[in-house]
């Protein structure tokens, strides 16, 4: 009798396995719904809400599929990809304009969802062009852009009062933009501020000025061509605003979390942030008087980057038409409207939002000319490359022309693997 015991032990718990496999499968239960999953960062309280409540909506509104909203804590990529290679993975996630092409370059990960777009009411041309473009793949679409970013100028209107500095303006270029920042400088007293914070190793603040001074990234010929004349006069200023001028903080050189923090806490008085600070300053810093506004102008004009995430279904999915149902619905005009920790994708609705919101009018202004923040099929490890660069040099370990002379050699080493 124990032994029999035992084993129907072990039967029940056998199948209580499979069953809950199968659900992460999607695979539909006794009450003929389908169930899924629905996968994306956990770093943002106010984006984890909304997708709570955007989740339990739609489950409302549908008899035959059930969606679990699962954030993911901590390394998200890591664990994602953990997940598509065990076939556990959830059947819509977010995927990073970042890490859009090395996913695609695994050609069994991504779903194409034309298909869909051809016979469904959500339509590509209601979004912001460039989005649905940094998505899309020689004529395919893979991904719906969930909102998106670009970097602006924050600036504190207290400080710029106090050093007798007119605001800054979309007339800025960077010369201007240095001269600020030293004059807004004040390492003695009792409150001590500099004119400017910067991440230690971000390219993604670099390599905006880099194309404000001609820099690109890769030549027509596909190598790395980011350690240019024009590439290394671009790190070279933006180094000696730290190293030279003594103008630029790290964050954590005065206990600051991130630049923002350092921002909020008014010991910077200037930082490059998307929009994303906004409701984080309402939040943590209401007092605080700011504004925003396009990020300077270069010798060779302006430039900036879009930052974007979309919805995007695995191929493993086994439902991927209900996938898509939860995408279409995700990305509404109703469902966008309650976006309020960046700018919705849908044009119609960012620009609504903009008019309530005039201070992200330079966040939108800017996705006219932004190029997505991507750099091909090993784009994450560029962009961890560039990032070493930027900090050799801010640290006065290499000076600009070695670090991206080493910069550009790697990251052609990476290109070819």
């Amino acid at each position: 009798m124990v032994a029999w015991a035992r084993m129907c032990g072990w039967l029940l718990v056998v199948i209580g396995l499979a069953l809950d496999a199968a659900c992460r499968e999607g695979a539909p239960r006794a009450d003929g719904k389908v169930r899924l999953r629905l996968s994306g960062y956990a770093g943002n309280p106010a984006e984890t809400d909304l997708m709570r409540e955007l989740v339990a909506d739609f489950n409302a509104s549908q008899r035959e599929i059930v969606v679990r909203y699962e954030p993911v804590p901590g390394q998200y990529y890591p664990k994602l990809l953990t997940m598509l290679a065990s076939r556990t993975a959830p059947d819509v996630f977010y995927l990073d304009i970042l890490y859009f092409q090395p996913f695609l370059a695994k050609r069994s990960i991504l779903r194409p969802l034309d298909d869909f777009l051809a016979s469904a009411s959500t339509r590509t041309g209601d979004f912001v062009p460039a989005l649905i473009a940094a998505f899309s793949d020689k004529g395919k679409v893979y991904g719906i852009p969930k909102d998106f970013n670009t970097l602006g100028l924050y600036y504190n209107r207290k400080s710029f009062d106090r050093a007798g500095l007119a605001y800054p303006t979309d007339r800025w270029d960077l010369a201007r933009f240095r001269e600020a920042a030293e004059r807004l400088t004040r390492p003695q007293g009792p409150a001590p501020r500099s004119g400017f914070a910067m991440p230690p190793d971000n390219a993604d603040r670099f390599l905006p000025i880099a194309a404000m001074f001609g820099a690109t990234l890769y030549a027509p010929d596909g190598a790395c061509a980011i350690a240019s004349p024009q590439g290394v006069q671009a790190l070279t200023y933006y180094a000696a605003l730290r190293r030279t001028d003594r103008s630029a903080i790290f964050p954590s050189e005065v206990g600051a979390s991130w630049t923002g923090d350092a921002f909020g806490r008014a010991q910077a008085a200037m930082v490059f942030e998307g929009s994303w600070l906004t409701p984080y300053l309402e939040e943590s810093f209401p007092r605080l008087d700011y504004g925003l506004t396009q990020l300077p102008r270069g010798p060779a004009g302006r430039s900036n980057f879009l930052f974007t995430v979309a919805y995007v279904i695995p191929q493993s999915a086994k439902h991927p038409e209900a996938a898509w149902k939860l995408i279409a619905y995700l990305t509404n005009e109703a469902s966008q409207e309650r976006i309020t920790f960046a700018l919705p994708s849908r044009k119609a609705v960012s620009e609504r939002f903009v008019a309530k919101h005039p201070e992200y009018r330079a966040i939108l202004s800017a996705a006219a000319y932004a190029r997505p923040y991507a750099f091909g099929p090993r784009g994450n490890r560029v962009n961890d490359r560039l990032g070493l660069a930027v900090q050799e040099v801010l640290l006065g370990v290499k000076p600009p022309k070695q670090a991206l002379d080493d910069a550009a050699a790697a990251i052609d080493r990476i290109n070819r693997l």
